[in-house]
This record gives C-alpha cells, sequence and structure tokens, in this order.
C-alpha cells in the first residue's frame, strides 16, 4: 500500500475517534452554510471565482461536508490567451471533539472531483487548443476552533491536499465575525508552499 493509502486510512482512524469524544461540542454550530469570493494566487496560475460549502451537524460529533467552487483562469504558467472554468466538487465528513467551552479540535476528510474546461494557447501554438480534464483526490484537513471573544471565532488549521499531480501541505488561517444572530462575515486564508500558492475565501456564513 503506498502512502497516499495509509494517509487516508490514518486520517479516518483519527476522525473515527473524534467522533466518540465523551463530551458534546458547546458553544459552536456545525450546520451552516458559506457562501462568496473565492481566490487562488500561485506562481503557475492566478483564479478568481466563487464558492459554496455546507456543513450539517448529523449528530453531537459527526457533521457531513458539502462543497463546490467555479473558478476562472485567465493567466496560467507556460500558456497565453488563457479562458479555462475551473469546477470543483467535495463530499466527506469530519468530527470535532470539545476541549474546553471555547475550544473544539476539529478533523475532515473529502474526496474532491475537479474538472477543467476551456481554451488556451500553447507554446509554438498560433491559435487556442481545448484544456479539458478531470482531476480526483482528496483533501485532509485539522484544526482548533476557538472562541476568542463573544462575536470573533478563530481557527488556525493545517490541511493536506492531493489532487490530481498536486499534492503539498498547507497552513492557514480562518476568522469568523458574527454580526447578527444567523448571520457572520467569514474570512480564509491558507498557504501551500510548493508552488507560493494562497487559497483566498472571503465571504458570509448563514447558520441553521
Amino acid at each position: 500500500m503506498n502512502n497516499k493509502g495509509l494517509l487516508a486510512i490514518a486520517a479516518s482512524a483519527c476522525l473515527a475517534m473524534l467522533s466518540q469524544g465523551a463530551f458534546a461540542a458547546k458553544g459552536f454550530n456545525y450546520t451552516y452554510v458559506d457562501g462568496g469570493y473565492q481566490g487562488i494566487r500561485a506562481d503557475s496560475a492566478d483564479a478568481d471565482g466563487f464558492a459554496t460549502d455546507l456543513s450539517y451537524g448529523a449528530t453531537d460529533h459527526i457533521m457531513v461536508l458539502f462543497g463546490y467552487s467555479h473558478l476562472w483562469q485567465d493567466e496560467a504558467e507556460g500558456l497565453s490567451n488563457v479562458d479555462v472554468d475551473i469546477d470543483e466538487f467535495t463530499i466527506g465528513g469530519g468530527g470535532h471533539y470539545s476541549i474546553t467551552d471555547r475550544i473544539d479540535l476539529v478533523g475532515s476528510l473529502v474526496y474532491v472531483n475537479q474538472q477543467s474546461s476551456g481554451k488556451a494557447k500553447f507554446p509554438g501554438e498560433t491559435t487556442k487548443d481545448r484544456v479539458k480534464g478531470t482531476k480526483e483526490g482528496y483533501e485532509l484537513a485539522v484544526s482548533g476552533r476557538i472562541r476568542a471573544m463573544d462575536k470573533l471565532e478563530l481557527t488556525p488549521l493545517v490541511v493536506y491536499r492531493d489532487v490530481g499531480d498536486f499534492s503539498d501541505t498547507g497552513f492557514g488561517l480562518d476568522a469568523i465575525y458574527k454580526f447578527h444572530k444567523k448571520w457572520s462575515f467569514r474570512g480564509n486564508a491558507t498557504y501551500f508552499s510548493d508552488d507560493s500558492a494562497t487559497n483566498l475565501f472571503l465571504g458570509v456564513r448563514f447558520d441553521m
């Protein structure tokens, strides 16, 4: 079995242990919808678009996760006249365990399906060629959800992403500011060193 398979098994085991916590997490909601701007800034490519994510708290310790994002890519290393759409779908789950009434340990594992389509001019070509492809993989994340203030939540996180030919560990910070009983502003920045890639999100969250 290769290292990727072992990592997936280990991640699943960790999530299972999280789900067996003795106390239910208090003060945090795990049923919500996020939506807003998403962007990628990297050495090899830049892209902008939108993303939406759904989390459903199935039990006191387990949530089911769904996600969709659409990015427009107009720049890529080695290509010109780039006009490519990237659709990404994720599905998976996670577990959370209450360390204190203001801190949760959270883990998640999702399947990733990424589809690209569009046109770009390759080196030596005089016209645009069609770009089309599908990449699959998974994303594993471990984070600490911290209620820093009554209306402010901070979540440092570590993400391992293995999709297609991309495989790297990223480090990020998520911030949520509640401005209404059900609504919050949310921002996230996660950095991957291999391609100097920064994944950005800026939007809102609705707690259900």
